[in-house]
């Protein structure tokens, strides 16, 4: 059975390892469902694809975000989906720890799993795929120790989320950090930005550092989706719909599309747009703020959908004619919502000046670039949108060539297996497909330097 409770592992016996087969641990310290299964998305293809064996090490309880959607503190296994034969997601027993507990939308928070050296051991995999986060947490030394106990490659996945200034707890612990980061056998980084702070912060060698973009399933978010009876639903019909996508909370500037949408009213064309927020809150706090600073507006072409089913964010994006992203620099990053706007081939305005290298955001080509949270640039760049079809059908055409071509999983996943395979030399008889090696080509041309 691939999912596999810590109970049941007191009694299972791991199954045999074959010598010319990849056995990957995965390690991520943040797997959550409410958004899908991109947590284990990559996983299902090395799988099913790449013959590999994926041995998950997962916890028994979910994360915030996870218990207040599913409406439970365990781990929601209903909602994993069909795995694999050769997936084995680990319920390893958890503990979850708060450090911020009033900022968990920002990561304030990691899970104990005391168990993970000891599972590590038993399945003794080849290689383990890790994702930090920013700073390094007690899965990260725990796993770090297995790999040098097991003499195994360790290859970390970066979501290239930008620190500006080190705080001090950060400086503290940075050259223990260094000393385990530096032994990785690869770092895979979404963006120029996790380059950058992986060798800066931990002077890690520039030519072990792999610049994948963040991977979207492009056949799910897509223009071809059906929108017709999200529109309905919200009374977005006959509207020119400015979207925002995402939490609600302050670091992602939802109240500046607000006061842009106050902006566009005084210049008297509210009746012909409305905004469309689709998105919720960890934070209650976040939620009241926002709320209130809606009730201050008095805006009445403002839709909200709360936080959505995953199921139904396809229809979202495709009732939307743009996706407004009012601040992208607390902290800059490439983040989910971003590579499914782009996916569905939405004309984005993105306030990240500044921070240009943490998206493949190129300003006039498939998107528009701003200051972050302003609102007088954002009403600015709606309203060039709005009123010529010729730039949106081109920022539109652009990004989501880039995402078809560089982002969708079944090409990112072909690359993080070469890189696999190279480290560990397994999986030789796997042939390489042509789909994989266009996509390089058109990799290197359309990278933002």
């Amino acid at each position: 059975m691939p999912i596999l409770t810590h109970e049941q592992l007191k009694t299972i016996v791991p199954p045999a390892k074959s010598d010319a087969r990849m056995r990957i641990a995965l390690s991520h310290e943040f797997v959550e469902l409410y958004r899908g299964d991109k947590d284990l998305r990559v996983g299902k293809i090395l799988a099913k694809k790449y013959n590999c064996e994926i041995v998950h090490l997962g916890t028994d309880i979910a994360s915030p975000a996870d218990s207040r959607v599913f409406k439970t503190a365990k781990y929601p296994v209903d909602n994993v989906g069909p795995l694999p034969d050769d997936y084995y997601l680990l319920l390893l027993k958890t503990r979850l720890i708060y450090h911020r507990r009033r900022n968990i939308s920002l990561g304030g928070f990691f899970r104990w799993t005391p168990s993970i050296i000891r599972q590590m051991l038993r399945w003794k995999p080849d290689l383990v795929f890790e994702n930090p986060y920013l700073t390094l947490t007690p899965r990260s030394y725990m796993t770090f120790i297995a790999a040098n106990l097991l003499k195994i490659p360790k290859v970390y996945i970066d979501c290239g989320d930008v620190i500006s200034d080190l705080k001090l707890k950060n400086k503290i612990v940075l050259p223990l950090e260094m000393q385990v980061v530096r032994r990785a056998a690869a770092v895979i980084t979404y963006n120029m930005a996790g380059k950058t702070r992986f060798e800066n912060n931990y002077g890690y060698p520039s030519d072990k550092i792999h610049v994948i973009p963040k991977p979207v399933d492009t056949e799910r978010f897509s223009p071809k989706v059906d929108g017709r009876l999200f529109k309905s639903k919200y009374d977005l019909n006959g509207k020119f719909v400015a979207a925002y996508f995402g939490r609600l909370c302050e670091n992602k500037g939802a109240r500046y599309l607000l006061d842009a949408a106050r902006i566009i009213r005084q210049r008297g064309a509210e009746g012909e747009i409305v905004f469309l927020f689709v998105g919720g809150n960890v934070e209650a706090e976040h939620a009241a703020r926002f709320q209130s600073h809606l009730q201050n507006t008095s805006l009445k072409n403002v839709r909200l959908t709360g936080m959505l089913p995953n199921i139904d964010m396809p229809s979202a994006y495709a009732a939307a004619d743009i996706a407004v992203f009012p601040d992208v620099t607390n902290l800059p990053g490439f983040s989910t919502v971003l590579a499914e706007s782009m996916a569905a081939g939405l004309p984005i305005i993105i306030g990240i000046k500044g921070w240009e290298s943490a998206v493949p955001i190129q300003d006039g080509y498939n998107g528009l670039i701003i200051e972050p949270a302003n609102p007088a640039q954002i009403a600015d760049s709606m309203e060039r949108l709005k009123n010529n079809s010729q730039l949106r059908e081109t920022l539109s055409r652009n990004v989501l060539r880039f995402a078809r071509e560089q982002m969708d999983y079944k090409i990112i996943t072909r690359r993080y297996f070469e890189i696999f395979r190279e480290i560990t030399g397994k999986n030789r008889g796997q042939i390489t497909d042509i789909q994989y090696d266009r996509a390089e080509d058109r990799y290197k041309e359309l990278i933002v330097e």
